[in-house]
């Protein structure tokens, strides 16, 4: 069974893991570990806390949303920090990454015959797209997707290159399909 480390090392270092809501690059209100907030309600579904570590009431959390979301987008998450009040606990931030990582999965596994057998690593890579891309945007790799069900892991690093995304995590994917080919 995947524990999915590779991946948690790679989102956590791609997307931060950050207790309080920010904005994104494209100015969606985000929280824990790229967790998007899509509405209001989306956010008073999760146990925001006070900083006395009561549990947030959900006027208090749409609040929140509301003034974080009416911010300058696209700026460092502790630029967030001052407009905000609530928090999760590490502990939340973590059981919400993996729900997200769940609901990723799935989709890929709808999308890519044979992913269950597929090795640790190339599924940890595609599900890093995904996290990414959605699962919608990593089903446009339609050569990528090919080799995958090839298990061409080699193929499949040469097609995993995504625009506007650090160079750090590129080579993080790539480098968990060359492990996938060497280990073939």
């Amino acid at each position: 069974m995947n524990d999915h480390q590779a991946l948690v090392k790679i989102l956590i270092d791609a997307e931060g893991n950050i207790a309080h809501m920010y904005l994104d690059t494209r100015g969606f209100v985000t929280v824990g570990i790229g967790h998007l907030l899509a509405d209001e309600e989306a956010a008073v579904r999760l146990p925001f806390q006070t900083a006395a570590g009561v549990r947030a009431d959900a006027d208090a959390i749409t609040r929140e949303w509301e003034h974080v979301k009416q911010q300058k987008p696209a700026q460092l998450a502790r630029y967030y920090e001052p407009f905000t009040t609530l928090r999760l606990a590490p502990e939340d931030v973590l059981a919400l990454l993996d729900k997200d990582i769940a609901a990723v999965e799935g989709g890929v596994s709808n999308r890519f015959h044979g992913y269950p057998d597929y090795p640790a690593s190339p599924q940890d890579a595609l599900l890093d797209m995904a996290f990414n891309l959605g699962v919608g945007g990593l089903a446009k790799y339609i050569k990528l997707r090919a080799a995958a069900e090839r298990k061409d892991w080699k193929a499949c690093a040469g097609e995993c290159h995504r625009n506007g995304v650090s160079d750090d995590r590129n080579n993080a994917t790539r480098t968990l399909f060359l492990a996938a080919a060497e280990n073939a």
